[in-house]
């Protein structure tokens, strides 16, 4: 599901929808000779049926049709599409209040009247066309990160995810890129951050120059960048990314000079049976970036052959270990004995509860019983040592940076994220958010343990 962005100069397409073969030609030749791309339906239902894949900007339909109306195409793009970047324009003769009321209640921007004038007409479209470039300057001011004109972390993800439901009603293959330029922070402390800046903006250059209607990049925060590949499988996306690689070299070679080129890290993956969401797909491929940068950075690695290379390197007990984290859920290794307590019970009032429970940290949790954060033995001494705090909500202390993980989450991935954020609290939710167990590193410790030989 996509809508046609405007581009500088180009006018935008428009759908025309009518039942009337002459009416239908006249008032898309009117728009062909005025400079407008032209799409046509002959009724609501092959009008949708196009819309849901790739919406014009602007669409006029006749209000009578048989099978699906124009008012139930407008209600269909507006609710199901959930698209306010559309202006819809209804033909119609009839002009009463009510009628006109219900038309604006179905999501119309504006009437044409019957019998339509040519004049009339292509103004409604101008304005039209007025209309969806400023709203599309808009939302581009909010979706496009300021630094490097990619798109920021939320829009990315939001757009990715509609992109990826398309590619798999289509059937076609989709891969994933997650890039890190190495060593950044060396480089910022070096040569500046100014010129830091401008090695993002080099870099961010470049994939718009590599990226056309099939890629989707955003900027994910940091010197990290993401990449949606449409229609391309695994090899095609290595291909991509080493190309982008090597792009990068010579033009930051230009930038800053023959000593000081500028080099990166991806980790590829393609859309594959474990994955359900674009979140998933991120982590296939930051899984496969991490793996990259142990093994020295400036190298393309692919998730498969990250899985080939973990089968072959070790002895049979490192296979071993992979296979047991691969087969064991959360569910199985977290511990249900922990303490709970609501953002706004009071330190002073959880005290004697905390002590008795003989846990580390305890859950905290919102009016719906959702995890929103954790308190520690830390944080109770704080507060002990304080006074001040004993008497605050446990929302003004505790910690928010907490693991998630889902009952069917595999120990594997437990272990990979513990591995790289080893502060983090890692807590079980069940699909309300409602936490259910804990996850201790002993537990994992305990599970790989069954393998004779680490």
């Amino acid at each position: 599901m996509s809508v046609n962005s405007l581009g500088a100069q180009e006018r935008p397409q428009v759908l025309v929808v009518d039942d009337h073969p002459t009416t239908r030609k006249l008032m898309s030749a009117w728009l062909e000779l005025s400079g407008y791309p032209v799409s046509q339906a002959e009724d609501g239902i092959r009008a949708w049926s196009a819309a849901q894949f790739d919406c014009p900007p602007i669409v006029v339909t006749d209000w009578n049709m048989p099978e699906m109306s124009g008012l139930e195409l407008c209600r269909s793009i507006r609710r199901k599409l959930c698209n306010e970047d559309v202006y819809i324009l209804v033909a119609t003769s009839r002009d009463s209040g009510d009628d006109l009321s219900e038309a604006m209640a179905a999501g119309a921007n504006d009437f044409l009247s019957k019998p339509i004038q040519e004049d009339e007409f292509l103004a409604r479209i101008q304005n039209a066309e007025n209309a969806i470039r400023q709203l599309q300057m808009k939302t581009e001011l909010a979706e496009v990160d300021g630094l490097t004109g990619l798109l920021n972390r939320r829009s990315f993800l939001e757009r990715s995810e509609a992109a990826l439901e398309v590619t798999k009603q289509l059937g076609q293959p989709t891969s994933c890129l997650m890039m890190d330029i190495d060593l950044f922070k060396q480089f910022n402390d070096q040569y500046g951050h100014a010129m830091g800046d401008d090695v993002l903006r080099l870099v961010a250059s470049i994939i718009k120059e590599t990226s056309q209607n099939r890629e989707i990049a955003g900027r994910l925060g940091g010197d990290e960048f993401c990449i949606l590949l449409s229609e391309y499988d695994e090899n095609e996306a290595i291909l991509y990314a080493d190309r982008l690689r090597k792009l990068i070299i010579d033009r930051s070679s230009e930038l800053i000079g023959p000593h000081a080129v500028v080099r990166t890290t991806i980790g590829v993956s393609p859309f594959t049976a474990e994955c359900r969401t674009i979140t998933d797909l991120l982590e296939l491929s930051d899984r496969a970036l991490l793996s990259a940068k142990n093994e020295g950075r400036d190298r393309t690695q692919s998730h498969t052959g990250l899985q080939r290379q973990r089968l072959n390197e070790g002895d049979n007990a490192t296979v071993g270990q992979f296979a047991l984290l691969r087969s064991t859920s959360a569910e199985a290794i977290m511990t249900t004995g922990m303490a709970v307590y609501g953002e706004q019970e009071l330190f002073r009032n959880t005290l004697a509860s905390f002590l008795a429970s003989n846990a580390d940290s305890a859950c905290v949790v919102n009016e719906n019983r959702e995890l929103v954060g954790m308190v520690s033995e830390r944080d109770f001494l704080n507060a002990l040592a304080s006074r001040k705090e004993l008497d605050a909500p446990l929302s003004d202390v505790m910690n928010g940076n907490i693991a998630r993980f889902r009952l069917d989450t595999t120990a594997e991935k437990i272990w990979q994220t513990l591995q790289r954020t080893p502060m983090l609290r890692s807590v079980v939710v069940d699909g309300r958010g409602v936490p259910v167990g804990m996850i201790e590193r002993r537990s994992l410790l305990r599970l790989l343990s069954e393998i004779e030989e680490i």
